[in-house]
């Protein structure tokens, strides 16, 4: 029987017609995608003849992620591959952006536009080595290696079940694998499998720039949005001290917090990133010569084994400290002492509930829960304090979404010896140097498929999250049912989320689909 991407030609083909099809997260595009990998997985004798192995898992935002089952019935062995198919958008393409998705116009315009590129660019858009184009290395590579294995896997009967997983809304809030994570953990105990490995195809990741290393993952980097509510008073102008300014306060605050290497995680030789902030505003939404009254800022903090409760404990002792410092030093200017109350989101929540009636209470939650998750906590925030605090200064700290658990399987059996092959096979086939490294450092839904921190980090997360349980979850207990091993083996690639973005040819139609199989037939099959 033919096979329809098994050769260089056809998965580079393949890799191209997924990525001319639109997926940007949040357009129509994402949400008919998995219709259209559906309909080429139908291309496929196994699944006309079992269609009811394809699965569209619907999510709390109305999305679909798409589960496709081999079943070899000779196990209960199982190993999931899995990949996300949403893009950023294409505004950063510039003149570019009506070419976004067709690599081959792409690379065209591209290579008569070469001189417009740094050096180390030009090289390799002038090596015929790179294919250009949004979503070509994240992740769409990843997803076209996966049908090629599950269609050899097919045809040639493996003896070890595989689930195709790929998902929405990676590139936001990654609800596409937190709603997919409760399904595969039911499917998976009523199929009676034994799930031994997740493995992601994300692709590398820089260590620095310009970096043409080749690495594979044995974890991935976990990431905190620990966030902060400024609640002063409004003046006008030409008072100044008649009020008092949130956004002093929260200067104050960003200078304590951003680029602090208090909050960074190490694990051996790899370190997080330093903490930067994402939001940093007041909340008006005009201009007048009215000063603000709230501000908020919320922050990116990376952790390897630090749990979040931690973390969360560690900000909110900063933002504390610095809430004194400023008020310390507006004392010198103010005729009265100021003083500011700093709680957290769990606290201001037990007042509510003790100063409020039930009714209007829940009638506060469950306002605006069609806002984007930050908004969203903004919104409540604002209301709570407005019933609790109403004349007084206060500083909240909470945690927005998203939130991702940093996961590493480094120290497990398999992934250690299935990792010393890869590294051996990649020189001795291809003569490529392959590093392992602990954590991918883009962040991934690797962070979904295995929990590994105590029930307190859990807890505290719940807590200290505006809307958890009705707005925004996360799926604990199915994470740590799932309890298997993680890797991420994809494709060489460069420049996530620019508008070079590219994956190397060889590497994603050959090299890693040669490996990917090696290491299937050598420690995942049911020998």
């Amino acid at each position: 029987m033919s096979m329809l991407w098994q050769t260089k030609e056809s998965r580079i083909q393949l890799l191209k017609d997924i990525v001319a099809h639109d997926s940007v997260t949040g357009s129509q595009g994402e949400l008919s995608f998995p219709y259209f990998i559906k309909e080429e997985l139908m291309k496929l004798d196994y699944f006309n003849q079992n269609e009811s192995h394809i699965k569209m898992i619907e999510t709390s935002d109305y999305k679909h992620a798409l589960m496709a089952m081999y079943r070899s019935y000779t196990t209960d062995k199982t190993v999931i591959i899995m990949s996300h198919y949403d893009t950023v958008d294409v505004i950063d393409f510039g003149h570019f952006e009506s070419i976004a998705f067709d690599s081959d116009a792409l690379h065209k315009a591209y290579n008569k536009h070469v001189d417009a590129f740094n050096p180390y660019i030009q090289k390799d858009i002038e090596s015929n080595q790179y294919l250009f184009g949004r979503g070509v290395m994240d992740m769409k590579s990843g997803l076209m290696m996966h049908m090629s294995l599950l269609e050899r896997a097919i045809n040639e009967s493996w003896p070890i079940n595989i689930i195709l997983l790929t998902v929405p809304d990676e590139e936001v809030n990654s609800s596409g694998m937190r709603d997919a994570v409760v399904y595969l953990d039911q499917y998976i105990k009523e199929e009676n499998l034994k799930l031994i490995l997740t493995l992601n195809g994300e692709p590398t990741f820089s260590q620095h720039p310009e970096d043409d290393q080749y690495y594979i993952y044995s974890g991935s980097i976990g990431k905190i949005m620990p966030s902060v509510f400024i609640k002063g008073k409004e003046t006008h102008v030409g008072e100044p001290l008649n009020g008092v300014s949130p956004t002093y306060l929260l200067s104050q605050i960003n200078l304590n917090i951003e680029y602090n290497k208090i909050f960074q995680d190490y694990y051996k030789n790899e370190v997080t990133p330093l903490p930067v902030s994402l939001h940093h505003k007041d909340l008006k939404t005009h201009y007048d010569v009215q000063t603000p009254h709230l501000a908020v800022g919320y922050y990116n903090i990376f952790k390897f084994t630090k749990s979040s409760e931690s973390l969360f404990k560690l900000f909110h002792e900063t933002v504390k400290k610095s809430v004194q410092s400023a008020t310390k030093q507006l004392s010198s200017i103010y005729e009265h002492t100021i003083h500011f109350e700093v709680i957290t989101f769990e606290t201001l929540i037990e007042q509510a509930k003790e100063r409020l009636k039930e009714e209007d209470y829940l009638s506060i939650i469950n306002q605006n829960l069609h806002l984007d998750d930050r908004e969203y906590a903004i919104h409540i925030i604002e209301q709570l304090l407005n019933e609790v605090y109403p004349d007084g200064y206060v500083v909240v700290t909470y945690l927005s979404a998203p939130y991702y658990p940093s996961v590493n399987s480094s120290k497990d059996k398999l992934v250690k010896h299935i990792s010393k092959y890869v590294i051996k096979q990649m020189d001795k086939h291809y003569n490529r140097s392959t590093e392992r490294i602990n954590y991918f450092n883009g962040i991934s839904d690797l962070s979904y498929v295995k929990y590994e921190h105590g029930p307190n980090d859990a807890t505290s997360y719940e807590k200290n999250t505006p809307g958890f349980g009705s707005k925004y979850t996360i799926p604990f207990k199915a994470m740590h049912a799932l309890d298997a091993p993680v890797m991420n083996i994809g494709a060489l690639g460069k420049d996530a989320h620019q508008n070079t973005e590219r994956i190397h040819i060889d590497s994603v139609s050959e090299e890693v689909p040669f490996i990917l199989e090696k290491v299937f037939h050598k420690f995942l099959f049911d020998h």
